[in-house]
C-alpha cells in the first residue's frame, strides 16, 4: 500500500500544478483568447457574429442570390448625413427603389449602428472593425483588411455581393452593367474613350460573384497580409489591376463604364441619361460630400 501510495502521489502534484496553469490562464487577460479556445467556443462552424450575418444575408437576398453591401461610422450614420442621401437616392432613383429590400448596412460602430435601425431595416454591427474605421478617402471603407474578411465572410456564405460605398447616389439600377458571366464588376475610371484604369478614379461600386475565384483571391490577400503587411491599404481597384492576380486566378473583370459611373468631380459628364451612380470621391470631407450631393438629388427631384 506505501508503494501503491508513493506511485500516485507525483501523479496527484502533476494534476494539481495542471489545474494551478489553468486557473492562472483563465485570469490573466492576456490568455483570454487562448482560454475561449479551450472553452469550446472556437469551435463552433459558425461564430456568433457569422449567425447574425447569415440570417440578414438569407433575408435581403435576392433570388438570385445577391446582397447589396455598404459600410458607415458615426460620422456617416447621423441625422442629414451620407446615409440619409443614399437611402433616398434608392427610393428615388429610376428602378432602384426595390433594391432597399436587398442592402445590408454595416455599422462599424454602436453609434451608427443605433441610428442606422431608425433608418433602415437591415443593419449590422461589424465589430472586427476594430476601433478605427480607417479613411474615408475614396475607396478607403473597403481598403482595410477588416472590411475584406467582411467580403470573404460573405463570398464564402454563398452570397453574390454588390458593395457600395455610402457616399455614392444611385440614379438609376446599376445591375445591368454587371456581367453576368465575369466574377467580377468594377468601377475603377474605365471609359469607352480612355481605357486606362486608375485606382484614384474609383466610381465606390463593385460586384463580386460567389465563386473559388473570388474566394481564392481574398485567401491570396489574406496570406499577403501577413508576408507583406505593407499591401494592407490596397483598394479594390488597385487588387483587380494586378495581372498576377488576374492570370494566376484566369479571373475575368469588367471594368465598368465611367459614363456610367461617375465621380461628382469628374469633367465631360455629358450624357446625363447615362449616369447610373454618382461618387463623391474627389471630397476628403463628410461636410462638403454631403452638401453636394444633397444639391445633387434636389436637382434630381425636380
Amino acid at each position: 500500500m506505501e508503494t501503491l501510495r508513493m506511485v500516485k502521489l507525483p501523479y496527484f502534484f502533476i494534476f494539481c500544478l495542471l489545474l494551478i496553469i489553468i486557473w492562472l490562464l483563465s485570469h490573466h487577460p492576456s490568455c483570454s483568447p487562448y482560454m475561449s479556445t479551450i472553452r469550446g467556443t472556437e469551435f463552433s462552424h459558425i461564430p456568433p457574429e457569422s449567425s447574425g450575418l447569415s440570417s440578414l444575408l438569407k433575408e435581403a437576398a435576392s433570388e438570385d442570390n445577391t446582397v447589396i453591401i455598404s459600410m458607415v461610422d458615426r460620422e456617416w450614420a447621423k441625422p442629414a448625413s451620407l446615409l440619409d442621401l443614399f437611402l433616398e437616392s434608392f427610393r428615388i432613383g429610376e428602378r432602384t427603389k426595390h433594391l432597399l429590400n436587398h442592402l445590408i448596412v454595416v455599422a462599424l460602430d454602436n453609434q451608427a449602428l443605433r441610428y442606422c435601425r431608425r433608418a433602415h431595416p437591415r443593419c449590422y454591427l461589424h465589430t472586427g472593425s476594430g476601433k478605427k474605421i480607417g479613411s474615408v478617402n475614396p475607396d478607403g471603407l473597403i481598403a482595410g483588411w477588416n472590411k475584406k474578411a467582411l467580403v470573404k465572410e460573405i463570398l464564402e456564405l454563398g452570397y453574390n455581393m454588390i458593395f457600395t460605398e455610402a457616399d455614392v447616389i444611385w440614379l438609376r439600377n446599376p445591375l445591368m452593367h454587371c456581367h453576368p458571366h465575369n466574377s467580377v464588376s468594377v468601377a475603377c475610371g474605365f471609359s469607352s474613350s480612355d481605357q486606362h484604369v486608375t485606382a484614384e478614379n474609383t466610381g465606390g461600386f463593385f460586384y463580386a460573384k460567389s465563386n473559388e475565384i473570388t474566394i481564392d483571391m481574398f485567401k491570396i490577400l489574406n496570406v499577403e497580409r501577413v508576408l507583406y503587411p505593407s499591401t494592407g491599404n490596397q483598394s479594390f481597384c488597385d487588387i483587380v489591376k494586378r495581372e498576377d492576380v488576374i492570370r494566376g486566378l484566369n479571373m475575368k473583370v469588367t471594368y465598368l463604364d465611367d459614363d456610367n459611373f461617375v465621380r461628382f468631380c469628374q469633367q465631360n459628364r455629358q450624357n446625363q441619361s447615362k449616369i447610373t451612380t454618382v461618387h463623391a470621391s474627389c471630397y476628403d470631407d463628410t461636410k462638403s460630400k454631403v452638401q453636394y450631393l444633397k444639391l445633387l438629388l434636389q436637382d434630381r427631384k425636380i
